[in-house]
């Protein structure tokens, strides 16, 4: 394996957890590897049971996957509805055991939360800088009047939204919305012709890959920018 090139935080989406997140994108994770990235997927902090979930389990069979979990409660009945303190609590957790993170990908629900992260998670550990990255599967911003703020300015991150043409769980209008929340000068969509999934193909990981080494190439021209006009600052040249 070549030199690590950064380090990655994976978020499933609603009623999945780290290790099925892990499964479903095998493909990304292991050409990720491959080019010396290094893969962190963490379990949302919402255990879920079968009233919360929106299909029926009782035809489920006995080796199904029932390890449910969510990044905030969905029950608006409950006095915790889609508050994140839980979701931030675990970040900071995986941000403690094996940051700092250099991107964060997520899908769904997951992504929702990542594009939270793109604009906060510097701000919930003291060893944490802002991310260079993040990679945005089927996302969606998210609703509660209290976040909104976070989107004030646009996210200027790199972001890489990917949407699936036939997505019918998250609507393209509602991805827009996350799309719309991040700054046009660093945001970039990509479709493919399926549907709420992250795509495994290999041409659909290259462009992963190639978008990721690009984003990461611009923010450490970025860096080195700033530290040259830190240096005439102080007349250094």
């Amino acid at each position: 394996m070549s030199a690590t090139k950064g380090k990655l935080l994976f978020l499933h989406g609603f009623t999945q957890s780290g290790s099925l997140f892990a499964k479903k994108t095998s493909a990304l994770r292991k050409a990720l590897q491959k080019q010396g990235y290094q893969c962190f997927y963490i379990d949302a902090p919402v255990e879920l049971s079968a009233p919360d979930l929106p299909f029926d389990t009782s035809n489920l069979d006995s080796s199904a996957d029932t390890d449910w979990k969510s990044w905030w409660v969905t029950n608006q009945n409950k006095p915790d509805y889609y508050k994140l303190d839980k979701a931030f609590d675990s970040v900071r957790e995986a941000i403690e055991k094996d940051g700092p993170f250099d991107g964060v990908m997520g899908f769904s629900q997951g992504a929702a939360m990542a594009g939270v992260l793109c604009s906060q998670i510097q701000n919930l550990h003291d060893k944490q800088p802002p991310v260079k990255y993040g990679v945005l599967f089927c996302g969606f911003r998210i609703a509660p009047e209290e976040y909104q703020k976070f989107f004030e300015p646009p996210i200027a991150t790199n972001t890489l939204h990917v949407l699936g043409s036939l997505d019918t769980v998250v609507s393209e209008e509602r991805s827009l919305g996350l799309w719309n929340a991040c700054d046009e000068k660093t945001r970039t969509m990509i479709k493919h012709p399926g549907g709420h999934f992250v795509p495994n193909s290999k041409n659909f990981v290259t462009d992963i890959i190639g978008w990721l080494e690009n984003a990461g190439k611009e923010k450490e021209e970025e860096e080195d920018d700033d530290d040259w006009d830190q240096f005439d600052a102080i007349g250094g040249r």
